[in-house]
């Protein structure tokens, strides 16, 4: 199972990028936020190259649009900033768009929401007698930052050897986890440096940020294809990045991630 996900930036004219990003890279299942073009459209634009794909149910969650190819996926619980959905009865996937923290301070309207996408989500999976979740999605939030380690948040974190224990009990109350193989794209060793350029006067301002990223249950973890993980720069006719390196904002001011989960 491959996936994409890219903050399209409300880019109306994106579907000739998303038809060559998923023919190129097998994709599917697309997810998307921000997504203003015409998803019909999309879908039959991908058909034309024999490539068969519907829209999930997501009504609820204005954030988020998905397309794919699965025919057994079924919408768990939809709220305004995620959209959870179950696949083959055994896979939860939950698809987010947070609210923004590079123009306003959202700490902790953010906080609530994500405490509230971790109770849905062990809602479904003691609901479908399953640990099999993927979150992906914008974030709008970095690897290491509070929202994403914190154990009463995301408790997401780089180590599998970590993870693999699936909880830690703090203060009486058990916490589950998530691994968080963004940590490994992390810094200047490989390129890009992230999925969205902010070039801001703020003190603690580090220009490149991951803010669109994939976490798994421990379960997962030897299912993931950690060599599947990109941020994608290019296609064959498209280059997403400018001449500095950075994500072109006439197609969006993120880029998008791809990665792959093998069948359990």
């Amino acid at each position: 199972m491959r996936i994409l996900f890219w903050n399209t930036y409300n880019n109306k004219d994106i579907n000739p990028v998303l038809n060559e990003l998923i023919i190129e890279n097998k994709i599917n299942i697309v997810a998307l936020a921000e997504y203003n073009a015409d998803t019909p459209l999309l879908i039959y634009s991908l058909a034309t190259s024999g490539i068969k794909m519907r829209q999930y149910n997501t009504i609820g969650c204005n954030r988020i649009k998905i397309i794919g190819d699965i025919s057994d996926v079924n919408p768990g619980i939809q709220n305004k900033y995620y959209s959870l959905q179950i696949i083959c009865k055994k896979y939860i996937l939950c698809c987010i768009h947070l609210p923004s923290q590079i123009y306003t301070n959202n700490e902790g309207e953010r906080n609530i929401i994500i405490r509230r996408i971790i109770a849905d989500i062990e809602k479904a999976e003691d609901n479908n007698s399953t640990e099999d979740t993927i979150i992906v999605g914008d974030l709008n939030i970095n690897p290491f930052d509070h929202g994403c380690i914190a154990a009463d948040l995301f408790h997401s974190l780089p180590y599998y050897e970590v993870t693999k224990k699936k909880s830690r009990i703090i203060a009486n109350e058990r916490f589950k986890m998530f691994y968080n193989p963004m940590w490994n794209i992390l810094g200047d060793f490989n390129e890009p440096y992230g999925t969205h350029f902010y070039n801001g006067n703020s003190v603690d301002n580090i220009f490149w940020h991951t803010y669109d990223q994939v976490m798994i249950r421990p379960d997962l973890r030897e299912y993931f294809v950690d060599d599947s993980l990109k941020i994608i720069t290019e296609t064959s006719s498209w280059q997403l990045i400018n001449n500095k390196g950075h994500p072109d904002k006439k197609l969006s001011d993120h880029l998008p991630i791809i990665f792959e989960i093998k069948e359990k």
